[in-house]
């Protein structure tokens, strides 16, 4: 609500409110899915806003960049265009990636990396999947980057950018080293199948 406000009482906003209203249905999505496919993991969890003090960190210094350049450099420095343009269409495709990538792999879906095999635990390959074996993570990867290039945030591009690509550098070998041990089939499928975040080499078995 707050955020259309501002897009009514400023049109140079409207790349703000944009922002916000998409961060509000991306929460209120992870929970939904999650309660669609997962209701036996569900909690308040699963809206993802309390992630970590790392997101909220990131989250306010977002918020912060936007305001203060706003205040120094003028209305001018953030005025929607081109690029705000790419940013949105990024951040909805990425939006989109992720949530198709959650209701395409339903119940093997799980916010946090499951180190025991579940016995209707199954490796999904269609759909999507087809194409980028971690679509969801393919999804937050360039939803964080696409959010900040909406806003038109310099700073905040580069350090979402870089603290998400070491997020999933970390996470990503980790979960194909556990995926490879459930799935003898793990290995061929990720010779057809690509990441979609740069300089995230695939894990051989």
């Amino acid at each position: 609500g707050a955020a259309l406000i501002a897009a009514v009482l400023d049109a140079r906003l409207v790349h703000w409110s944009a922002y916000m209203v998409i961060l509000c249905f991306f929460h209120e999505v992870e929970f939904l899915l999650t309660a669609a496919y997962r209701s036996d993991t569900l909690s308040a969890d699963n809206f993802l806003l309390n992630h970590s003090k790392a997101y909220h960190v990131a989250v306010l210094l977002c918020w912060a960049e936007f305001w203060l350049e706003w205040w120094l450099f003028g209305a001018g420095w953030k005025r929607p265009g081109v690029l705000s343009a790419s940013g949105l269409t990024l951040t909805v495709g990425a939006l989109f990636s992720r949530s198709l990538a959650m209701s395409t792999s339903a119940s093997n879906f799980s916010h946090t990396i499951e180190t025991e095999k579940r016995p209707q635990h199954r490796l999904v390959k269609h759909g999507i999947y087809r194409y980028l074996r971690h679509p969801a993570y393919f999804g937050f990867f360039w939803f964080s980057v696409g959010t900040q290039l909406l806003l038109l945030n310099p700073v905040c591009t580069v350090l979402y950018a870089y603290a998400s690509w070491k997020f999933f550098a970390d996470r990503i070998p980790y979960e194909e080293e556990l995926l490879h041990e459930f799935f003898p089939e793990y290995a061929r499928y990720t010779e057809r199948t690509i990441i979609g975040i740069p300089l995230i080499p695939r894990r051989n078995s």
